[in-house]
């Protein structure tokens, strides 16, 4: 008996009972779209978090420390070394001391950041209002906004492109020599940016305009490596130098890790709907034998084969966890859909940033519809093979 034929035939047999169809495969759908669904969470708030803590270049970047050492520090000799591995693209020194900004006679305590611009346009920061600063030796700062708040500046524009005070207080390990005291200067730069983040004032300051003022050892690098998978290399062999080493690539795993585990949580919550699922189609397609037990009979006779026979009730099942399959993808999809544009447009209307938090990829609807196909195969299988060992002059007999 032909494929299209034996198709053909269970498509007739179920549209013959067209609401328990319905339902049977209603319940697949349920079923396969809840996890579908949940699925799509697990994979979107991932997706959220991830694009969160870093874009490509960051995953490429390595922070080094002297952590608590003694011993070591970061200065122009160790970024030279560093330098040499083959793999390392470029070393970004970091500057950090204590200051207290001044601006029209408001004193405040707060972090200085010499940085590299280079280094900033990687990073980019959230420039809220003005520019970013534009170079390394240029006498300009960018504050953040608490920062300005906590000086009294409520207009942010209204400071840009002016001068503000900085007095900087270095640290005896950042000067030359066996300093013994902190060595405190103070400098008037220009505001050309306001920064969004962070709730403890700071400001960013070009690096060689820091550096300038007698320092020599660098509080901190980053290490830029030319692809991600040299990265734990190179970590690897920054730490055999003595220094504190941490990479994004670090955090990134651990949320995969996470959410990992977090979607096999959801899938076990929905596995509850994929058991109900099959006992629904198990009883229809048991009550789907009984009704057909003189058909078979009948068929028997006329030297339908027994594999024919299996093929004709695994067709029955397939299509009704097809259709369910099918419907329950685009019903978690469309609902998916539903939320994200609610979350974005209201994200929009309160100042946020929108944000979604369901995906739908590829490999997530073919292992779905795999899924059906699976449990309508498992399902289909006793009564097919039930049916098949029917006997012809038993089934012809049975009222």
């Amino acid at each position: 008996m032909k494929s299209f034929f034996i198709l053909k035939l269970g498509l007739k047999n179920l549209k013959r009972y067209k609401l328990r169809t319905f339902l049977t495969a209603g319940g697949v759908a349920i079923s396969i779209g809840f996890i579908s669904f949940l699925t799509s969470l697990g994979y979107g708030l991932e997706q959220v978090s991830t694009e969160q803590i870093a874009n490509l270049d960051a995953l490429q970047m390595i922070d080094v420390s002297i952590g608590k050492s003694k011993i070591v520090n970061i200065n122009e000799d160790v970024i030279r070394k560093i330098m040499e591995f083959r793999e390392v693209e470029k070393v970004y020194p970091e500057i950090s001391v204590a200051s207290e900004l001044n601006y029209k006679g408001s004193k405040i305590d707060g972090i200085v950041y010499g940085k590299d611009t280079e280094l900033l346009a990687i990073e980019k920061p959230e420039v809220s209002f003005g520019k970013m600063i534009s170079g390394n030796n240029a006498e300009e700062v960018m504050l953040n906004a608490a920062a300005a708040k906590k000086m009294g500046i409520t207009d942010f524009r209204s400071v840009l492109n002016k001068s503000i005070g900085a007095k900087m207080i270095i640290r005896p390990e950042l000067l030359p020599g066996k300093a013994s005291a902190p060595l405190v200067e103070e400098r008037q730069v220009k505001v050309v940016g306001i920064l969004e983040e962070g709730a403890m004032p700071y400001a960013y300051i070009p690096l060689n305009y820091v550096k300038d003022l007698g320092i020599v050892n660098f509080s901190a690098a980053k290490v830029k490596v030319k692809n991600k998978e040299s990265v734990d290399k190179i970590k690897l062999l920054i730490e055999h130098m003595g220094f504190k080493v941490s990479t994004i690539k670090d955090t990134v795993d651990q949320v995969n890790q996470f959410f990992s585990v977090f979607r096999v949580v959801l899938v076990g919550f929905g596995t509850i709907g994929v058991v109900v699922a099959c006992m629904a189609m198990f009883n229809t397609l048991t009550i789907s034998l009984v009704e057909k037990t003189r058909e078979i009979g009948i068929m028997k006779s006329l030297g339908t084969s027994r594999k024919d026979i299996m093929k004709i009730f695994l067709s029955e099942a397939l299509l009704i966890g097809i259709m369910g399959g099918i419907l329950g993808i685009m019903s978690s999809f469309l609902l998916g859909e539903f939320l994200n544009t609610t979350i974005v447009a209201l994200a929009k209307s309160t100042g946020n940033t929108p944000v979604r938090i369901f995906s739908f990829p590829l490999s997530l609807v073919f292992t779905s519809l795999f899924l059906a196909f699976i449990i309508s195969l498992l399902t289909g299988a006793y009564p097919a093979k039930r049916a098949t060992k029917i006997s012809a002059l038993d089934a012809l007999r049975y009222e």
